[in-house]
């Protein structure tokens, strides 16, 4: 009898371990995780990294509507010296469509002037902007109806948060 208690108990502390050992408080890393609004990602003057700000950005309509309007956002120039658009002014989004999860940018031609580093800051800051959107996932790029291709001649395809190494993206 005093076995099979001793027993139970132990199951139970066990089981109680088990419940308290997936509540883990989350520290929040980011000194402006607290604030309210939508995830904006700049650039630094560099463009070496990005650099997130939250911003009150009224986002209104489907979700086509939702993606214009943060690209549009994303293509003004921020109020801060120290911070710069990752989109540069030369270029031109040619045409934005979403299907289901993905995002689909075509962007015009003179994308293929702007630098590998310029590159792949200005497609990680559209990317961490875009999917931050209920239910988008991905952002497909092309330019001027053309896949987007690397630097080995490979089409890039669709690309998601996870597609960008932070040792590679240092980010602020």
């Amino acid at each position: 009898m005093k076995k099979r208690k001793l027993c139970m108990i132990f199951l139970l502390c066990l089981a109680l371990m088990t419940l308290v050992a997936g509540c883990r408080y989350k520290k929040e890393t980011n000194d402006q995780g607290n604030q309210k609004g939508t995830a904006i990602y700049y650039t630094n003057n560099d463009v070496t990294k990005l650099i997130m700000k939250k911003e009150n950005v009224k986002l209104e309509g489907n979700q086509q509507q939702k993606v214009k309007i943060l690209l549009k956002k994303l293509q003004q120039t921020p109020k801060s010296d120290k911070i710069r658009s990752v989109i540069p002014k030369r270029i031109m989004i040619n045409g934005v469509s979403v299907n289901t999860n993905i995002v689909e940018i075509d962007f015009s031609t003179g994308y293929k002037r702007i630098s590998e580093n310029r590159d792949l800051i200005c497609r990680a800051g559209i990317v961490y902007t875009l999917t931050q959107l209920k239910d988008i996932n991905y952002v497909s790029f092309s330019i001027s109806g053309e896949p987007m291709l690397d630097t080995d001649g490979t089409a890039i395809g669709a690309l998601g948060r996870d597609s960008f190494v932070f040792g590679k993206l240092p980010m602020k």
